[in-house]
């Protein structure tokens, strides 16, 4: 018996089913990661004084399955909004980059990057 792709197998992921563009997708897996960039204080000589972080942004990685018979679109660009998760992670993201629709058994998945917005 095939597996059939209707959406309904959320995968665990609270905020599944996400919708962009009007397409929705099922959020197969997702990772958040904090950035920083150090930035070193130095005197006059160039000897260090100290340094300090400063804090990047949010950013989101994982893998989105197609829930619908639709034709997969280029999401770069876009916008959509987790509402459940840890307080940090909930919010709008704009997606950066993605991939090309790739078929894994019955499921159609692109996997694509993003950060969230700050306002």
């Amino acid at each position: 018996m095939a597996i059939t792709s209707d959406g309904t197998q959320a995968f665990g992921i609270e905020s599944s089913p996400v919708t962009i563009n009007a397409v929705t997708y099922v959020a197969e897996s997702l990772s958040f990661s904090y950035s920083g960039t150090r930035a070193d204080i130095n005197d006059s000589n160039g000897e260090p004084l100290g340094s300090t972080v400063i804090p990047g942004r949010l950013e989101c990685s994982g893998t989105l399955q197609l829930s619908s018979t639709s034709v997969v679109s280029d999401v770069r660009g876009l916008e959509f909004t987790i509402t459940s998760g840890s307080g940090s992670s909930t919010g709008t993201y704009l997606i950066v980059d993605a991939s090309e629709a790739f078929s894994q058994g019955d499921y159609v998945k692109m996997s694509f990057n993003a950060y969230k917005k700050l306002n």
